[in-house]
């Protein structure tokens, strides 16, 4: 449980000013732990300033290849973005959590499907994992796909997309839009996109002008929550059902304000098999409560994402401030991300199973 493994870094490319692809070699005797669906994370761990700090990133690889890569954009006050982009170089050691993830495709030889493909910005990751692997092993299925981004200068891996354009243009349709795009009328751009924001309207008419090819389809969006909203909604206008759309998120935003959090609430929980008690101090969450006492439960994002600190709370209350992770009916059978659980209550008692 929990186990980190040290990865060399290969490789190191710029996908913009802002964003850093890094690829990781993949020795032969650890391969069977590292085996992945596309569309699924791994999560790196650095000790900065004398502290653990872990982040998650979507794979941008396929599992058909020999690497893991992830690309890594630049945040404002980020202190792994930067730390990544400022520092990471080719011969570098890191500490890798093997994949984990519940967006992903499943992805089979004898599928006959089409897919739609939703990406804003850096949400082309885990996307891009997708497409190839569906592109590669799927020889019967159409792939059509919308990436947006503000402008040409914040596309990445556009080189990689032009690529499989032209390798597969028989089954995969791109089209970009851009929010506010650079206008040089000295110099031809070369790209062809829509201008625009990625909205219904916008969904709508791309979905018109796109019909699948098979009836069997399904829709993947990563991308801004205001972007996703608005996509899922036009699924929704057309009766798209549930099981047919699925959403990666990379969290951002502020949580919910909770209200009501108990001061040094009593904790037990079951971890690993033990039976370990502590207090939560006022303002920390289960996790940083188990964290602070010497313990060691499995945690990734702690941006209430992964759901890899995800417990089952079987006395007292707890409020989570965000969730991007857990479905309605987890949350109804008991399920919390610890990573994210404010108590409510004098004594509260979590399993991790």
């Amino acid at each position: 449980m929990n186990r980190f493994y040290p990865l060399e870094v290969v490789n190191v490319e710029f996908q913009t000013d802002y964003a850093k692809e890094i690829s990781f070699a993949l020795p032969n005797e650890i391969k069977e732990d590292f085996c992945y669906h596309p569309g699924q994370y791994i999560t790196l761990r650095f000790n900065l300033d004398g502290q653990d700090v872990r982040r998650s990133y979507s794979l941008c690889s396929s599992p058909n290849e020999d690497t893991l890569r992830i690309a890594v954009k630049r945040l404002k006050g980020g202190l792994v973005s930067n730390h990544i982009n400022d520092t990471i170089k080719v011969g570098d050691m890191v500490e890798v959590l093997p994949p984990d993830g519940r967006f992903f495709a499943d992805i089979k030889p004898q599928n006959y499907k089409t897919y739609y493909l939703f990406a804003g910005g850096s949400g082309i990751t885990p996307i891009l994992s997708i497409l190839k692997s569906v592109l590669l092993t799927e020889k019967h299925s159409y792939v059509n796909m919308v990436y947006a981004n503000r402008s040409q200068d914040t596309i990445m891996f556009q080189r990689e997309l032009k690529e499989l354009q032209a390798e597969y243009s028989n089954r995969f349709i791109l089209v970009h839009y851009l929010s506010k795009p650079i206008i040089n009328w000295l110099k031809k751009d070369t790209l062809v996109f829509e201008k625009g924001r990625m909205d219904s309207q916008a969904t709508q008419a791309f979905m018109d002008s796109f019909p699948p090819y098979a009836q069997n389809v399904e829709y993947y969006i990563c991308g801004p929550e205001k972007m996703k909203d608005s996509i899922v909604k036009s699924l929704k206008n057309i009766d798209v059902p549930d099981n047919r759309i699925f959403i990666e998120s990379f969290g951002g935003g502020k949580g919910k304000k909770v209200e009501h959090v108990v001061e040094n609430s009593k904790l037990k929980a079951i971890l690993q098999g033990e039976t370990v008690t502590t207090q939560i101090p006022k303002g920390k969450t289960v996790l940083r409560a188990l964290l602070k006492n010497g313990n060691e439960p499995p945690y990734s994002c702690e941006g209430g994402v992964c759901s890899t600190c995800k417990c089952k709370v079987v006395k007292g209350k707890v409020a989570m401030k965000k969730n991007f992770a857990l479905t309605e009916k987890e949350i109804k059978d008991g399920y919390v991300l610890s990573c994210q659980s404010l108590p409510l209550t004098e004594e509260i008692e979590v399993i991790f199973e």
